[in-house]
C-alpha cells in the first residue's frame, strides 16, 4: 500500500527538473529508486534516523516526492518531504547513482538541506 501511494505521488510530480535536461525515463527511475529505498528501510511506514542537527533519534513518514532532481556529474540528488509525529515537514534528499546498471540510493540525508545546498554551491551549481 505504501509503495503504491509513493508511485502515485511520483507520477503526478515527475515534471520540473533542476540542473540540466534529464529525461522523463531517468527521472522516473531515480524516483523509483528513492521510493524503493524508503520502503526497504522503513518499518510499518516509519523511518527512524539520527538527526545530526538536533543529536536526537527522530521518526518520520513519507509525505510527498518533490519534482526536484539535481544532477551532480553522473550522480543525482532526488528530493522528498517527510513528516514527523507532530506533522511538521522534514526534508529528505537522496544521493542516487547507477550501480551495476541500476539506479541505487547510496545516501539518504534527512533534515539537512543546508548541507546539500552548501555542497552544490561548492560544485558551482
Amino acid at each position: 500500500m505504501q509503495k503504491q501511494m509513493w508511485l502515485m505521488i511520483g507520477t503526478f510530480l515527475a515534471s520540473p527538473v533542476i540542473a540540466g535536461s534529464i529525461s522523463t525515463d531517468v527521472k522516473t527511475k531515480l524516483q523509483s529508486a528513492m521510493i524503493a529505498h524508503v520502503d526497504d528501510v522503513s518499518v510499518d511506514g516509519a523511518y527512524t534516523y539520527l538527526d545530526t542537527k538536533t543529536n536526537a533519534i527522530e521518526t518520520v513518514y513519507p509525505a510527498n516526492v518533490h519534482p526536484m532532481v539535481l544532477s551532480v556529474g553522473a550522480d543525482f540528488f532526488v528530493c522528498s518531504e517527510m513528516i514527523n509525529d507532530k506533522g511538521d515537514a522534514v526534508t529528505a534528499d537522496f544521493l542516487v547513482r547507477k550501480v551495476d546498471g541500476n539506479y541505487t540510493v547510496v545516501q539518504m540525508i534527512v533534515n539537512n538541506r543546508a548541507a546539500l545546498q552548501a555542497a552544490m554551491k561548492k560544485l558551482g551549481n
